[in-house]
């Protein structure tokens, strides 16, 4: 019976991903205008990251690997170590700003993505002027709401941190013994990640579509959520694989693909988000204000550049 079961899991999970290949081909001339501006951006950051942060992380390197040899009472060896001060500086203020401008750029990708997806999965008509419009006048909410996750991952993490930083210390085994523990431990809190994912994911959505932001947002997920974590489980473990191995390979192509692996998670989310509520026996269509349908119907295959 529980093989059944699974076995059905994975037909719901397949038909899920299905759906959101249609509603992606649905409208190609939106969602490849929202891929393009999700490239862009992304690209923005590879070479801010190329440019700068790499740069300063190997300047540092050299010069920590010539410390060593040189004579501590000499004047070279003081000022090399002021350099090497000067260059962590930088690297913290590189850090600081590559931080936000990666902020920034998810919020920015996560609104056109999400609203291009609604407004496709609703059958709904708009010039490419609205949707600017329509995109960029909803980011106070899902700026509240990515903040929170941002703090709520960051905390998980460093519980991850303070559980293993103890082991690392007290442990009187081998290294491979502390590495294997640490690795089943990884593979532990990765898991758990991925289920927290499903509200976190969820909860962007929503706030997007809805007036709902922050904790709401948060609790908002919770509830539609029940009954379909399995299947949204399932499919943040297959994107998360996805995803680490892309992550393996540091050239452009994996960026095209990492971009589009992502704009293809929160596709899925929204197709999540609407039948979560039509689960709930929430009319979807009524979950959005005016901003929809007082827009004009101007053909977007016509609209767009």
């Amino acid at each position: 019976m529980g093989r059944f079961s699974f076995l059905n899991l994975l037909k719901e999970v397949v038909g899920m991903l299905n759906e959101s290949r249609k509603l992606f081909l649905k409208n190609k001339k939106l969602m490849f205008s929202v891929l393009v501006f999700s490239l862009l951006l992304n690209g923005l950051v590879y070479l801010f990251n190329i440019l700068t942060i790499t740069l300063e992380i190997t300047n540092l390197t050299q010069h920590l690997k010539l410390l060593p040899t040189m004579d501590p009472s000499s004047a070279e060896y003081i000022a090399l170590l002021m350099e090497v001060f000067a260059d962590f500086g930088l690297f913290g203020v590189s850090s600081d700003i590559f931080g936000v401008v990666y902020f920034i750029i998810n919020l920015l990708s996560v609104l056109v993505i999400v609203h291009a997806s609604a407004l496709t999965y609703n059958d709904e008509n708009v010039n490419c002027k609205d949707f600017v419009v329509l995109s960029l006048k909803s980011w106070k909410g899902p700026l509240v709401t990515y903040f929170y996750i941002c703090l709520f991952s960051l905390g998980y993490w460093l519980f991850f941190v303070t559980i293993l930083f103890p082991l690392l210390l007290l442990s009187t085994a081998s290294l491979i013994s502390f590495a294997v523990v640490t690795c089943v431990l990884l593979v532990l809190f990765a898991l758990f990640a991925s289920y927290l994912a499903i509200v976190w994911y969820l909860s962007l959505v929503v706030s997007v579509l809805e007036e709902t932001y922050g904790i709401q947002a948060l609790g908002e997920a919770v509830k539609i959520a029940k009954g379909m974590k399995p299947k949204l489980l399932l499919l943040n473990l297959f994107f998360g694989l996805l995803i680490f191995g892309l992550a393996q390979i540091e050239t452009l192509v994996s960026l095209v693909m990492s971009t589009f692996v992502v704009m293809f998670v929160l596709l899925t989310y929204t197709v999540a988000f609407f039948q979560c509520k039509g689960h709930h026996g929430q009319d979807v269509e009524s979950l959005r204000d005016a901003e929809y349908t007082t827009l004009p119907t101007t053909s977007l295959i016509g609209a767009l550049p």
